[in-house]
Parts: C-alpha cells; structure tokens; sequence
C-alpha cells in the first residue's frame, strides 16, 4: 500500500506552483498516495492528487473565513494519514494538535524566512500593521519552538536555513528543498511553440505588484523607459497588492501612464507563455534580510527559459545572477539604474545574446528534478522509523516510500 500523505494550505492559491506543482503534483507521479487540502470549494483530483476543499480564497481578508479554514484543516489532519505536510506558519498549532492528539508525522515547509518577513522596518508582510510586527514575530517564535521538537521533519527552501532548524531536529529531518521550477524541456518547448502574447519586444515581471517588489521604482523605471523613447512595456504579471504605500491611487494611475501592462492572476501556463516570448526578464527586489537570503523561482524561470535577467543585486539572488553571466544587476532602488540596463538588454544583440547562452547552460542545475529525490528521501525516513503498530494503514510493517 501507498503512503498516504497530506499537504496543507490555508493561504496559498490552490494550484500554488511550489505546493502543488512542484511537490504534491510530484509525489503522486513518484506513488505516493497524495491528498491536497487548500482553498476550493469543492472536493476533486487533478493530476493525481486528491483535492480536499477548506474554502476559497475570496474571503482571504476576512479574519472568519480564515479560521474556518484552519478549523477545516486541523479536520483533514485527523484523518489516518502517514504524514501530515503543512505550507503555512498559522498551521502549525493545529498541526502540533494533530501531532499530540492522534500521533501525526509533521513535517512543516518553510517557503521563507519568516523571522525577518516579520522583522520592524525590514519587515515585508505588509499586511500586519507595523504596531504589532514585533508581538507577531515573537509569537511566531514561541509556535516554533513549542511545535517542531517533537515534529516528524521540516523542508526548507534555502542551504542557510538549516542552522535555525537545527536547534529543533537533527540532519536527517531537515530537508532542502529549493524553489527551482518543476519544467521539463518538453513543457519550454510547448510554451514557446504559444502565440505571442504581445507583438513587440517587452519587459516581464512575474510575482506581481507590492511594495516587496519594488513597485514605486517599477514605475519609475518605465517613466524613464518612455523618456528614452523606448516603446516596450513592462508586463507586471500576477496580483497588485499594495497594501505597503500610502500612495497607492497615484502609484496605479503613474503606472498606467508610463505604459505598464497589468496582466492579473494568470494560469501558470499562461504566465509560462509571457516569459517565453519575453525580450528581458524583470527582478525587482527591496532590501531585506528575507530577501538577501531568498532565491525566488521567478529567477529560475527566466533562466529555464534562456531569458536574460534585469536584477536587484540583493544579497543571494544577486550572487547567483553574477556567478553564471545570466543578467544585469543593478541597486535594489535605482530606477535609471534599472532602466540603463534594460536598454543594454534590449538594443546590444551582442550582450542579449551572451546572457541568454549562459542561461541556457546553466538551465538544468535550476530544475526541480534535482530536489524532489530530498523530498522523498525525509518521506522515506520519517516513514522507516514509524513502528508498525503505530502504521494508521494497518500495515505489518513500516512503509519505506511509494510503490516503485
């Protein structure tokens, strides 16, 4: 019989690229017998994994349908599964619960440095009023420290992570699992076979508008772009949210001005189809601490797809862009700096083309195929070192990984 395991989500997109493309979608395909619950309405299956429905996203803002979601979760969490795999740092009291009440393997995916995310002035959670930004990483810190102890094993995103999971777990319950697509060569190829989107040369910027992003000096950046004469746009694929500014009706209005296209939540097809036709792949990042130590897979989708890249130079994301020749980087808050760049990329042939080769050759060390055997590597030991009388599957003996 197949593992059974369970992710959780009660904040992400149903269809979230890194929970359920990367991992559950994967793990089904591996064997493992996979449930999703997350933010629909409805039960259902898609791509093997079973969809288990906590409410959708909607009513995200409304602080009731939030804990109804978390109520519905710790729900699902009850029911007899090998491991229980929670994505969101509000899940794990209900996890700890489930662990204490009906001896749950859990393991919690940390997608980002949450500490810092929560962190005074460096803070980018800009929907928690700054007042309360110190008692919420403190609080966050006590979950921390009372839940994972006792926890099955935790995944992170990034190698610097690992020392702060190690006052918790030992080596072999920390897992690196790194935001690296889950795209073959077959789906780059389907996705530039697409129709333009445009029938110009542009800018893409996937990940949407916010204050993280950087979006006063996006702005900025195309205003300088229409100065120079330059007629590509800037595409800001994803949701704006721009709860960080005070001025977030000028913003908008500048923004419309300066010939920024706003495509909305898009399909992850969809938004595949704007970065393969993409002259210039767009990296605008604040500085902050999460940030320095981040490495966002928007970067390694442009690389996958041989895409030049306009970068901030922040800390990590930085460093990988200079270390394989796949962009420009430039300061976080320079928007002539940003808009000089996009310029080389756009009219030096000669350059574009010496960054796109690079991306090209440096493409398969960013795939997710080189993550996902760490992924099922912690599955299979979390799993050996269950006793076969606490198996919830009944079984005679410890399940060590998906049928093969």
């Amino acid at each position: 019989m197949n593992a059974r395991i369970l992710h959780v989500t009660t904040v992400h997109a149903p269809f979230d690229n890194r929970i359920f493309g990367m991992e559950a979608a994967s793990l089904a395909r591996a064997g493992f017998d996979v449930s999703l619950a997350t933010t629909v309405d409805v039960p259902g299956e898609r791509d093997g994994v079973k969809l288990i429905p906590l409410g959708a996203l909607g009513e995200i803002s409304r602080r009731g349908a939030r804990l109804r979601r978390n109520a519905r979760a710790f729900r699902a969490m009850s029911a007899p599964y090998d491991v229980v795999h929670v994505h969101d740092p509000e899940l794990l009291i209900p996890a700890g619960l489930a662990q204490r009440l009906f001896g749950r393997a859990i393991v919690y995916d940390v997608h980002e440095f949450y500490d810092e995310k929560f962190a005074g002035d460096d803070a980018t959670a800009d929907w928690i009023p700054k007042p309360a930004l110190r008692l919420v990483r403190s609080a966050y810190a006590a979950v921390e420290r009372a839940v994972l102890p006792r926890a099955a094993g935790v995944v992170i995103v990034s190698p610097v992570m690992s020392a702060r999971y190690r006052r918790y777990l030992p080596d072999d319950r920390i897992a690196l699992v790194q935001n690296f697509p889950n795209l073959s060569a077959s789906d780059v190829a389907v996705a530039r076979r697409t129709e333009p989107p445009l029938a110009k040369p542009y800018i893409v910027h996937t990940g949407g508008a916010s204050r993280n992003r950087t979006f006063d000096v996006v702005v900025a950046t195309a205003e300088r772009l229409r100065e120079l004469g330059v007629s590509a746009p800037i595409v800001n694929v994803g949701p704006i949210q721009l709860e960080g500014y005070s001025n977030a009706d000028a913003l908008l209005a500048r923004a419309q001005a300066a010939n920024i296209v706003s495509t909305g939540m898009l399909s992850h097809a969809e938004t595949l189809r704007w970065i393969a036709h993409a002259h210039v792949g767009y990296q605008p990042l604040a500085e902050s601490e999460n940030n320095r130590r981040g490495a966002p897979r928007k970067l390694f989708e442009y690389v996958l797809f041989g895409l030049p890249v306009v970068s901030s130079d922040v800390g990590n994301i930085g460093e990988i862009v200079r270390r394989h020749g796949v962009g420009i980087n430039v300061p976080s808050l320079d928007p002539a700096a940003h808009a000089s760049a996009i310029v080389t990329l756009l009219e030096d042939a000669q350059q574009h083309f010496l960054y796109a080769e690079n991306a090209r050759a440096t493409a398969p060390s960013f795939s997710f195929e080189t993550q996902l055997p760490n992924l099922i590597g912690l599955y299979e030991r979390i799993l050996r070192a269950a006793p076969a009388s606490a198996s919830v599957s009944n079984r005679s003996s410890a399940v060590s990984g998906p049928v093969r």
